[in-house]
């Protein structure tokens, strides 16, 4: 099951982050608190249940969205 917002420890709370998954394309994880783009270009991201193409994503910058399934390998989702 998913961690909601009043889950995390205080350690967790304020650590910038604690975990990093590599995605594997359209698998469904816990929704984590940012996503790390690998590559220069659009993906595809599943938020709140829904597929939302987030376009022009930089490589090399940290985003702060939450979701749990992308359609590409070129992102990290940190936790």
């Amino acid at each position: 099951m998913a961690k909601g917002i009043q889950d995390y420890t205080t350690q967790e709370s304020v650590a910038p982050y604690i975990k990093a998954v590599q995605v594997v394309a359209d698998t469904v994880y816990d929704s984590c608190r940012a996503v790390f783009s690998k590559t220069s270009a659009a993906h595809v991201l599943t938020v709140n249940g829904e597929a939302i193409t987030f376009t022009t994503m930089q490589a090399g910058v940290i985003y702060p969205i939450s979701a749990t399934a992308c359609t590409s390998t070129n992102v990290i989702f940190l936790y």
